[in-house]
């Protein structure tokens, strides 16, 4: 076999992503909020857009050539942009809307660090770490334990627990772990060590998944005959002091007196032994069945619990209700989760009159209009269009960047345009699909997938899956994400498919007004499904649905009393 080199030539057509083309498909998927923030960082970033009005365009004069300025989503392209328009604006776009290629960087958040934000400012509230430092300034600590609290504190989720465990926070800072070892040594902390500390709990971190701490047993090496004479290996030694460990866990324990009660906590059974002892309740019954019996109480089995702790039952319910008071999340009231108002990018309203009025906008009953109100409209400003356009010969350095700037300009506006024609387009085969949708509601929803909206306006469905990302459409049934209407389907045979989001409503509904004494099982809703509605789903599928409607079991809805 030789080697040898060759030439060859081939043909072939590929689709360049350049700049104004990553740029044109960002645009697809930005909401409405980072659509605005966008053309706000336009504004200051290129001197040649300015922002119109209605009475600006009114008022426009116009040209020598019969053409007025182009405005964003509504006037015609620039000179400038008409000439590229073969290259840049309709050969790359529309190849890429058909073809679904170019794979670009997920997008992020523009650099705009120094945003001011007035109405943010006004309403500014503390987090949960800033409130709980507050009150570690405020205790009477040395400042190494204040060193071991910030990072303590640092490490807390949004629920107020702990997700980094003491022996973790040691091993991985040598720095402080010898710090604390030297005052220990030299008795300069205010705090101190433990005098008596399971091990075990220096281990402890929260576990969304798995809030209760578990011990794993470890197995004994196996012995082989030329190691019977050698001494059995010691078990492996965590490899910081015991003493260290100790008194981190003091300056943890001091954290979780703080407000909110039970804040620093590593799972559910100590942040509620937590503020059981805060109300001198350690030792009693409610604390008893926390400490021991908690899987049973979240079973609900009341009984086998009064039958562990020796109790009576109206003892037991008592201490079940005063458990149930108790907050298993700390850190709930310092969430940051606030209620946003939803702007639809499109709208979708009942009309009667003459169909041919409203031309394409209008399908059967209905009118699909889009929501410009409250996006800045872009234009170039005629000062510089002029210093393009009588400067043709000139190379400077200045009128290479204006012109720069008014290519980019007039592609960020024919950019704009494109996005919202195609939040258009995809939203009236949306209505053709689901039209029986709009007219009777949810049960009527039908399976959908965004391959059939593509073909329908005849581009790929990554640009069906990005133009409706994060855009929501009000109609007579309220306001939905694009993304509701697609759906997946259950066969039922003879080719009838049930919408799953159809499927899930019934089942929130049957779950709503079931007997919170009696709750029904997963088979039971299946059953019920199947002799009501004539719907065929197994248990499985049942359980599936009622846990992504964030449901409990029947064993967990089930009210005592």
């Amino acid at each position: 076999m030789s080697l040898n080199l060759k030439l060859q030539m081939r043909l072939s057509q590929q689709l360049i992503m350049t700049p104004q083309l990553q740029q044109a498909i960002k645009l697809l998927q930005l909401s409405r909020q980072e659509l605005e923030e966008l053309i706000d960082q336009a504004l200051i970033e290129n001197p040649v857009l300015e922002e119109t009005t209605e009475e600006s365009e009114t008022a426009e004069e116009p040209r020598a050539d019969g053409e007025t300025e182009a405005v964003s989503g509504e006037r015609e392209a620039a000179p400038e942009a008409k000439d590229n328009k073969l290259t840049e604006n309709d050969v790359d776009w529309q190849q890429y809307l058909t073809s679904g290629s170019g794979i670009i960087p997920e997008r992020g958040t523009r650099d705009g660090s120094d945003e001011y934000n007035l109405e943010a400012t006004i309403s500014s509230t503390d987090s949960l770490q800033e409130h709980v430092l507050w009150q570690l300034d405020m205790a009477q600590i040395t400042p190494v334990e204040v060193s071991i609290g910030k990072i303590l504190i640092g490490n807390l989720d949004e629920d107020g627990y702990l997700t980094l465990s003491i022996q973790e926070m040691l091993e991985s800072d040598r720095e402080l772990h010898d710090k604390i070892a030297k005052h220990l040594k030299k008795g300069m902390l205010a705090l101190g060590p433990l005098t008596e500390l399971d091990p075990e709990v220096l281990t402890w971190r929260h576990n969304s998944r798995n809030a209760e701490p578990k011990t794993k047993k470890k197995k004994a090496p196996p012995v082989f005959e030329e190691d019977e004479e050698k001494p059995a290996a010691p078990v492996r030694a965590v490899s910081m002091r015991p003493e260290v460990g100790s008194a981190t866990e003091h300056v943890l324990r001091l954290i979780q007196q703080f407000d909110p009660i039970g804040v620093g906590a590593r799972n559910l059974r100590e942040c509620l032994e937590i503020q059981l002892k805060a109300v001198q309740l350690e030792g009693e019954l409610p604390w008893l069945i926390v400490h021991h019996d908690l899987k049973l109480l979240e079973n609900k089995d009341l009984k086998k619990v009064a039958r562990r702790r020796k109790a009576d039952l109206e003892a037991v319910i008592e201490a079940y209700k005063l458990i149930m008071e108790l907050e298993p999340k700390p850190g709930r009231p310092f969430s940051r989760d606030r209620a946003q108002t939803i702007i639809p990018d499109v709208y979708i309203y009942k009309v009667f009159g003459d169909a041919e009025e409203d031309g394409e906008d209008r399908l059967g009953d209905y009118r699909v209009l889009l929501n410009d109100s409250g996006i800045t409209r872009l234009r170039i400003n005629n000062y510089y269009r002029g210093m393009a356009e009588n400067n043709q010969g000139d190379t400077s350095l200045t009128h290479e960047y204006i012109q720069e700037k008014i290519k980019a300009g007039n592609w960020l506006m024919k950019s704009i345009e494109q996005r919202q024609k195609t939040i258009l387009r995809v939203t009236r085969s949306i209505l053709k699909h689901q039209y029986e949708f709009f007219e009777n509601g949810i049960n009527y929803l039908r399976p959908l997938v965004l391959k059939d909206v593509a073909e329908d306006i005849e581009v790929h469905e990554s640009t069906v899956s990005r133009i409706t990302t994060n855009k929501f459409v009000h109609t007579p049934q309220g306001i939905f994400e694009l993304k509701y209407f697609f759906t997946s389907g259950i066969d039922q045979g003879h080719g009838e498919v049930i919408s799953s989001k159809k499927i899930k409503d019934m089942i929130l509904k049957i779950i709503t007004g079931e007997d919170a004494r009696e709750p029904l099982t997963d088979i039971q809703i299946a059953e019920h499904l199947s002799d009501e509605s004539k719907i065929k789903v197994a248990r499985r599928t049942v359980a599936k649905y009622r846990e992504a409607l964030n449901l409990l079991p029947s064993n967990k809805r089930k009210k005592m009393f």
